[in-house]
């Protein structure tokens, strides 16, 4: 096992990106979200806002064309890329544009409601193949990545997976309950065999470095969490973060979770964990870096 530690106010200060005084947009990155389908179109929105509240500079929205107007009505801060779509989810049409955009890039998503489908699986594919930039699987990119999951091996990118413990039990082919029993042995023993770095969500969720010598235990957050998009606002969040880490996914996912957490903690003591929802997660990282920043 690696080394242990837990994220506390004084760490995630010193992890927390400085902001330098002449900065501008491009100072702070710009990341690729690739999220979305005709029956998820919410978590495209919590995405984005989680990476423009954690410090990116410019997002990019890259999404079916079939939710384009619903989408345009609620976003307003990010950029839009509407790719071609089939039977309501991204088609293998769209990746040639994809690869195009990602040189763009500093940092990428993949999977918040993309659903499941060949094409997804091509995609997801192909993008840990071809991808160079600090690449974030989350959702059905996991889902989609478990059929097929030694491809990681051949990754030229970084790459984090977030998954909770059904999607983990998937990619190793295993029950929930075996994951929930080791979670720790699990992520170790998985990132260190293809070299990735593992978000495990859930009570106390675990961050592992990709040659499994660091382990973060995350002990923010409560049940408020527990409610369909929190997973696509981390994920935003940490790819937000991520840029301005120089690239770290490892330390941009400590910090992401962390924050993340507390942002539920605070919303709950106002709505209680039976009213917290993403959204006003969301509405609060804001805060809550504030308080990280001004901590002592």
């Amino acid at each position: 096992m690696g080394t242990r530690f837990i994220l506390d106010y004084s760490k995630a200060r010193d992890l927390l990106p400085k902001r330098p005084i002449d900065g501008n947009k491009g100072t702070f990155g710009r990341v690729l979200i690739i999220a979305g389908s005709l029956k998820m179109i919410g978590c495209c929105d919590l995405a984005v806002k989680g990476a423009l509240r954690c410090g990116a500079g410019l997002v990019t929205l890259a999404f079916p064309d079939c939710i384009y107007v619903p989408l345009a009505s609620r976003l307003t801060e990010n950029t839009f890329l509407p790719l071609p779509s089939k039977n309501g989810k991204l088609s293998v049409e769209a990746l040639p544009l994809l690869l195009k955009e990602i040189k763009k890039c500093d940092t990428v998503v993949f999977g918040c409601g993309v659903g499941l489908s060949d094409d997804i699986r091509t995609i997801v594919t192909e993008l840990v193949l071809k991808c160079e930039k600090p690449l974030i699987l989350d959702a059905d990119g996991l889902n989609a990545l478990a059929d097929n999951v030694d491809i990681l091996r051949y990754a030229k990118c970084k790459i984090l997976l977030t998954p909770h413990p059904g999607e983990m039990a998937r990619l190793i082919r295993k029950d929930v309950e075996f994951i929930e029993k080791n979670r720790e042995k699990v992520i170790t023993v998985f990132s260190k065999q293809y070299n990735v770095n593992v978000l495990l969500k859930g009570h106390n969720t675990l961050i592992c470095k990709r040659d499994g010598t660091l382990l973060c235990e995350n002990k923010s957050g409560n049940t408020g969490l527990s409610k369909g998009g929190s997973g696509d606002l981390l994920s935003g969040m940490i790819a937000g973060l991520t840029p301005s880490l120089n690239g770290s996914l490892y330390q941009a996912a400590c910090l992401g979770a962390y924050i993340h957490g507390l942002t539920a903690e605070l919303v709950s003591s106002r709505y209680t964990e039976y009213s917290t929802l993403p959204s006003d997660c969301a509405d609060n990282i804001g805060y809550i870096i504030k308080a990280i920043n001004e901590s002592e």
